[in-house]
């Protein structure tokens, strides 16, 4: 039987145990040992190229060991700007110099106090800040209506923090810096005593008056007795309840909420109802301000017009509204009249200014814009957020005056009041190492501060850093560009087309995502983003469960026996270590800022003990190494070009196939014909067909061994043996 494919199935029989008796030679571990121990000291491509053990190292991982005399040329390839299409490494049609400029990043981290994803994600969080509040303004006032006569005495409602918080913020009294006993003293004071306490405040200034008149509005709005006890009326009567809580969702919340609305429709309906004439209307300020809502009248609009209008009768020609200009205007003005039944002289037609449907229209029209002005302020501060916040060079250039409105932006997305925490702690938290379990932010423990510090780049010393991403940007886009291939290799029109479209889909749902992602966890719910890095990899996802995924992602690559590192695919921890998790799961420190991202490296030091075990097995048998060779190269063809095109690859397909000495002089065109006449493209995609294929080129390089005199697959009569016949016949059968 064929000496080569005995040797090759050994081999391969158990990969793994292979790999690691080669790793553990003396030579092999030294220099793997001072790749990982140097590498990360490399600050320029000079350096890189001066140490000829590190430089020799990369190179004779990507099998380049026929180029390393060539530094110059080298040195012009991990120049190149990969970014830029004409680029020397992106000109080359040999795809290895490209990959191996990517393995390092002499380039430079790009540094940004927020890459896209996380300013984005502040700006998701600050609307989401607005609809807390909407929410938490309707729970505490419910908590509230329904606590608050349930209280036996003064002292039990101050002792309810829900319930104090609510009462303190009505009435202007901060509810983290309070006195207990002055308030306490307010509430039980006897207003209509002279000598009582809330009436022995100073009053001598203006502030004093201030907070003189917001005690008495506090003490008058509850009815306690001087010894803490309620009255018999209750803690509140359903007035001063109403009172309170109309106050509350009007003035305590940072903008205009939908109980602040819903407050001013009962008003509305309320005094409409007993308007009798216009007057009443325009002269409530809180109704005009709503008519100016709800009708989107312009600021500068005048209750004299409103009165002209809806006092017009619009059946005659010479009225207010019919005597306008413009027939946009003179719509418009209708529009607004018929919206109320007043006559000509301002008095309530019929006894009612508006009827029920006229008045479900015009709270309509309130309830659609009562928080445009709102909006409009949040989005020119959402957008100036947008538009400023990587201009900031260093964390104190926040805690500028110059840059109050984009801090205020900033704190408000993380729920994170002005003055709760001075300036000191928002800078330590920002300049916080989220790894190191002793720093600030780690040890504060207010997850607001974590998130925060996770989604900016600060250094410890306050200085804009690289971004902290669970994969690199040059990696996530490596990853979607091998994805994209894997997806559309070998295709043809239509259905090349179809297979593109999706795959730039699901490659641009990554690059959305993935510098989302914050723990591994994060990664490990969305299988989608697993599947395409199995498939940009060349791994079949549904060969890999769940459970696998997540024994890869929580092992310690830095642990020989944990579970990613004793796979037989080395793939699977390559795709691990090219995310930027530690061994908690969470993100790694600017991961960027080294020469060498992890993933990179694992890539290196694989292919180092991959391209020792080719060589080690091409010095007792070529056929072995160029088996091997091909295997692992087999999911990287996209084209019968890169066949022709790869020396080793070509002399496996000319020995497979028996190809004349002159193939090599044909034509290109016809070589390509005749590579896709004797291999089905497709079939690199099986592994099993590309193993039957491998073995195919085993046997058949035995036989071409054995007529330079050879006997490895020679029976003892110098004829071919019968085992290897009727191997070849298989193999021929199985293509």
């Amino acid at each position: 039987m064929s000496l080569t494919l005995i040797n090759l199935n050994l081999i391969k029989k158990d990969m793994t145990k292979t790999l690691s008796r080669i790793s553990a030679d003396k030579q092999v571990q030294r220099e793997t040992d001072y790749y990982k121990a140097n590498i990360g000291k490399i600050t320029t491509v000079k350096e890189f190229l001066a140490n000829d053990r590190l430089y020799q190292f990369a190179m004779k991982s990507y099998g380049m060991d026929d180029m390393i005399y060539a530094k110059g040329f080298m040195k012009k390839v991990l120049e190149s700007d990969l970014s830029d299409s004409n680029s020397f490494a992106n000109k080359l049609t040999d795809d290895r110099y490209r990959k191996f400029a990517l393995a390092f990043n002499f380039g430079g981290a790009a540094t940004a106090v927020q890459t896209q994803a996380q300013r984005d994600d502040v700006l998701d969080l600050y609307d989401q800040s607005i609809v807390n509040e909407n929410n938490q303004v309707a729970d505490d006032t419910r908590y509230f209506q329904a606590m608050i006569n349930t209280f036996q005495n003064v002292d039990q409602m101050l002792s309810n923090e829900r319930v104090r918080n609510y009462v303190l913020k009505n009435f202007g009294f901060d509810p983290d810096r309070y006195s207990y006993s002055h308030v306490r003293n307010i509430l039980t004071s006897d207003v209509s005593n002279p000598s009582s306490y809330v009436n022995q405040l100073p009053n001598g200034t203006t502030a004093e008056q201030t907070a003189k008149t917001r005690a008495l509005n506090l003490a008058n709005a509850f009815n306690f007795n001087t010894d803490g006890t309620v009255k018999a009326a209750g803690v509140q009567t359903a007035q001063q309840t109403a009172g309170l809580v109309e106050n509350y969702v009007l003035t305590v919340p940072s903008h205009k909420t939908p109980s602040a609305a819903a407050v001013n429709r009962l008003y509305w309906d309320t005094k409409i109802k007993a308007a009798t004439q216009v007057s009443d209307v325009t002269g409530d300020s809180r109704m005009w301000d709503m008519i100016k809502t709800a009708l989107q009248l312009d600021v500068t609009f005048t209750k004299a017009a409103f009165e002209n209008i809806v006092t017009s009768d619009l059946n005659d020609p010479n009225s207010y509204v019919n005597t306008q200009s413009s027939e946009t205007v003179k719509a418009k003005y209708r529009s607004i009249a018929g919206l109320f039944s007043f006559n000509t002289s301002g008095q309530a037609a019929a006894g009612t200014a508006q009827t029920s449907t006229q008045e479900n229209t015009f709270l309509n029209g309130y309830n659609a814009h009562y928080d445009d002005l709102d909006e409009a302020t949040q989005n020119t501060l959402k957008t100036g957020y947008k538009n400023n916040i990587n201009a900031i060079k260093n964390v104190d250039d926040l805690f500028k005056s110059s840059n109050a409105t984009l801090l205020k932006t900033m704190l408000t997305a993380f729920g994170i009041k002005q003055g709760e925490f001075i300036n000191a702690d928002i800078r330590q938290a920002l300049t916080s190492d989220l790894s190191d379990p002793k720093s600030f932010v780690n040890r504060n423990g207010d997850p607001r501060l974590l998130k925060m510090a996770q989604d900016f780049n600060f250094d410890s010393k306050g200085a804009v850093a690289a971004p902290r991403m669970a994969q690199s940007q040059a990696t996530i886009q490596e990853t979607a560009k091998n994805y994209i291939i894997q997806k559309t290799r070998f295709l043809k029109s239509p259905e090349l087309d179809t297979a593109k479209t999706k795959a730039n889909d699901e490659s641009k749902y990554y690059q959305e995502q993935v510098p989302k992602l914050k723990t591994v966890d994060d990664l490990l719910k969305n299988r989608r983003l697993v599947d395409f890095t199995l498939v940009a990899a060349g791994i079949n996802p549904k060969s890999v469960s769940d459970d696998t995924v997540r024994k890869l992602f929580k092992s310690d690559l830095t642990d020989p026996k944990s579970f990613a590192n004793t796979q037989t695919d080395r793939r699977l921890r390559q795709i691990v270590a090219s995310f930027n998790f530690d061994g908690k799961g969470n993100l790694i420190q600017n991961q960027g800022s080294s020469i060498q991202d992890r993933g990179h490296a694992q890539q290196i030091l694989d292919g180092f003990l991959q391209n020792e075990l080719e060589t080690r097995q091409g010095e007792e048998n070529p056929g072995v190494r160029l088996a091997l060779y091909f295997e692992r190269k087999a999911q990287t063809i996209t084209s019968p070009y890169d066949i022709i095109g790869d020396k080793a690859l070509l002399e496996v397909f000319k020995t497979t196939f028996s190809m004349p000495d002159g193939f090599s002089n044909m034509k290109v065109e016809q070589q390509k014909a005749i590579v896709e006449k004797k291999i089905n493209m497709n079939d690199l995609k099986d592994p099993e067909k590309v193993k039957k294929l491998v073995q195919r080129f085993a046997v058949m390089y035995d036989t071409v061994s054995n007529a330079s005199g050879a006997t490895s697959v020679l029976s003892g009569n110098g004829n071919i043996s019968a085992d290897t016949l009727y191997t070849i016949s298989q193999l021929r059968g199985a293509r």
